[in-house]
């Protein structure tokens, strides 16, 4: 119940803040992508525990269903990279990303990725897991999951949200759970503020 409200309240509040923005005259304040990204991390909190019905058919929270539907998510499709863009959506990120998991790599800010951190990860970036079983072909075709980072942990794993897995972290999941990933090879993390 608790949820519902949360996400019904954040439902209500986003469009206004995503169409009118915040103005800031402080420069100490976060920045217009640092507030999206903090929404979206609370709208990664709001959609923690929603489950699947079926084989990727549908979701036991009809409201989140017709959301991702109207995204362009359909019955039967891996959902992982829809409830990213689903996310970025509400939260007024820009993204080119899609309903398909290596859209959700943006090549343009590399923060971590082939195991080397390049700048501090930060909550709202955007996650992608690549297979070993794929290695040796182009980064593209090797990515299979997408998720939301919500926070680093220290320099060695990522706390995440994320859509199409199970508590074991597979990628052919049952809901929408919050994650532990370490971070290694397979992992790598963009930021889509450019």
């Amino acid at each position: 119940m608790a949820k519902t409200i949360i996400l019904s309240y954040l439902l209500f509040l986003i469009p206004l803040y995503a169409y009118t923005g915040v103005p800031s005259d402080n420069s100490d304040c976060l920045t217009e992508y640092q507030k999206r990204a903090e929404i979206a991390v609370q709208l990664a909190d709001s959609f923690e525990g929603i489950k699947e019905v079926g084989t990727n058919q549908g979701f036991d929270n009809k409201q989140y269903e017709q959301m991702m539907l109207n995204i362009g998510w359909w019955r039967g499709a891996q959902w992982c990279a829809f409830a990213l863009k689903l996310i970025y959506k509400l939260a007024g990120i820009q993204s080119t990303v899609t309903g398909w998991s290596p859209t959700a790599y943006n090549k343009r800010h590399v923060i971590y990725t082939d195991g080397k951190l390049r700048e501090p990860i930060r909550p709202g970036d955007a996650g992608t897991l690549s297979y070993n079983k794929f290695r040796n072909t182009k980064r593209y075709k090797a990515i299979g999951h997408a998720f939301l980072v919500k926070k680093a942990i220290g320099n060695s794993a990522v706390l995440t949200g994320e859509g199409n897995t199970n508590g074991d972290g597979s990628r052919e999941g049952n809901g929408f759970y919050e994650k532990i990933r370490p971070l290694n090879a397979n992992i790598h993390i963009t930021r889509w503020d450019k």
